[in-house]
């Protein structure tokens, strides 16, 4: 769902099958009770437009959206009647599942980035900044880094960012049968190299006839949180599909959770896992502890027995990116836990290349 500032609207983007192997991009008008109007087609397939996600365009006075294509991901300029202004490829080998995209405002200059996006490759999510969100021929895509690494196959996403968080809701697989969906957040400081943690929604539906995923997060139309998700049947049925309405349905709900889904106490813990690459040992992430009151960090490594661990905390993200942090080195045997009581507002964890990190934050 997407507010438009100029009209004090809010419009729905979705996709709806064509076929079993074909999607296509819808756009609805919302009302005020949670109805919708003015249903219309704006992409058709072929190819199939497998997700959507957008945003208002300031800049124009319009909406962009981004579609994953069988492949590539797009980003498409719509004016304020919903006509294509132009588009452009940003990335290829993209899974069917949309990336999340915000905007950032503020202290806007050709050099400063005024867009993120947010999309899932297997165990991980990954991120990117973007500069020139508003021109698509100067458009330059940031660094991919990795956002968040938890659970498996992780699937149809979208970003939000309120007042004191920014994250992605994604779908995941959880074992053979199920599709779910979780959390990923950090603080109120948005820098390349900061990363999310992970929790799974605790969303209490009997889903006894179906899966749900496609989390997305609005406020509109009547300014209550709540969460959009896409409930549906079997995803790949053994049985044949004749009737579509029946057997390939998604059904789209909102939920209005009676809690902030942002109070990381509704969840009690949190979790990130950091694999320590040639670029992760080289530069590591930054995590918002978000108010933890403890963190527990259990360290492997294949090749070697005991591990030097070095853990840097600060009070603030600012104030850690600044270089004003306090740092502990320490050992620790392979497959051992360590844990940090009250722990400051920040943590960066480094250990050598090929070794693992496990990190639990608790509230």
């Amino acid at each position: 769902m997407v507010y438009d500032p100029e009209t004090g609207g809010w419009l729905l983007f979705f996709t709806g099958w064509r076929n079993a192997n074909s999607r296509e991009v819808f756009f609805a008008e919302v009302e005020k009770d949670m109805t919708v109007s003015r249903v219309r087609r704006i992409l058709s397939s072929p190819p199939t437009r497998d997700a959507v996600n957008a945003i208002y365009d300031p800049w124009r006075d319009g909406f962009i959206v981004l579609t994953t294509e069988g492949g590539p991901l797009l980003i498409r300029c719509f004016d304020k009647g919903l006509r294509e202004l132009g588009s452009r490829k940003l990335l290829d080998g993209m899974q069917d599942s949309g990336a999340g995209v915000l905007s950032l405002m503020g202290n806007y200059s050709e050099q400063n980035p005024n867009a993120a996006i947010f999309y899932p490759k297997g165990d991980r999510v990954l991120w990117r900044l973007v500069k020139r969100v508003d021109d698509l021929s100067s458009l330059e895509l940031g660094e991919e880094t990795v956002f968040s690494n938890w659970e498996g196959s992780n699937d149809v996403i979208d970003a939000f960012r309120t007042n004191d968080r920014f994250g992605v809701l994604v779908e995941y697989f959880t074992d053979r049968q199920n599709w779910r969906s979780r959390i990923a957040m950090c603080g109120n400081y948005l820098a390349p190299n900061v990363r999310g943690l992970s929790a799974s929604l605790p969303v209490h539906f009997n889903d006894g006839y179906s899966n749900f995923g496609h989390p997305s997060f609005a406020t509109g139309p009547d300014g209550k949180p709540k969460v959009l998700f896409s409930f549906f049947m079997s995803h790949a049925p053994p049985f044949p599909v004749l009737d579509y309405s029946r057997q390939w349905r998604h059904e789209i709900w909102v939920w209005e959770p009676g809690f902030n889904i942002f109070d990381t106490r509704v969840y009690g813990r949190m979790f990130d896992k950091l694999v320590f690459d040639g670029k992760t040992t080289r530069n590591p992430p930054f995590y918002d502890l978000l108010g933890a009151r403890k963190v527990m960090l259990g360290v492997s490594c294949p090749s070697r027995r005991t591990l030097t661990v070095r853990v840097q905390q600060a009070v603030s993200m600012k104030e850690h990116l600044e270089g004003n942090f306090v740092e502990e080195v320490f050992r620790v045997v392979r497959g051992s836990w360590r844990t940090l009581e009250d722990p400051l507002g920040t943590l960066r964890v480094t250990v050598g290349k090929g070794s693992t990190v496990w990190l639990v934050a608790e509230y």
